[in-house]
């Protein structure tokens, strides 16, 4: 299924994707913070640890940050 750059940016828009986007950046924004907490403000060297925390707050980020090209490609 192809959904044009049009329907994207309707879907984005809309008011339920907005709440879904600013709670998933929310997310991010919260790991981002623990990654903090944990390598500056402990010295916690647990690598394995902040890689989970920024490999979700990468995640959360990815779609409220993508555009259509970034899904989908450019248009034919």
């Amino acid at each position: 299924m192809r959904i044009d750059k049009e329907e994207y940016e309707a879907w984005r828009e809309h008011p339920v994707t907005a709440a879904v986007f600013a709670e998933l950046r929310d997310l991010a924004e919260s790991r981002k913070q623990m990654w903090i907490s944990i390598s500056w403000g402990s010295g916690d060297p647990d690598r394995e640890k902040l890689a989970m925390l920024r490999g979700q707050a990468e995640g959360f980020a990815f779609l409220p940050n993508a555009d259509h090209a970034k899904l989908f490609g450019d248009e034919e």
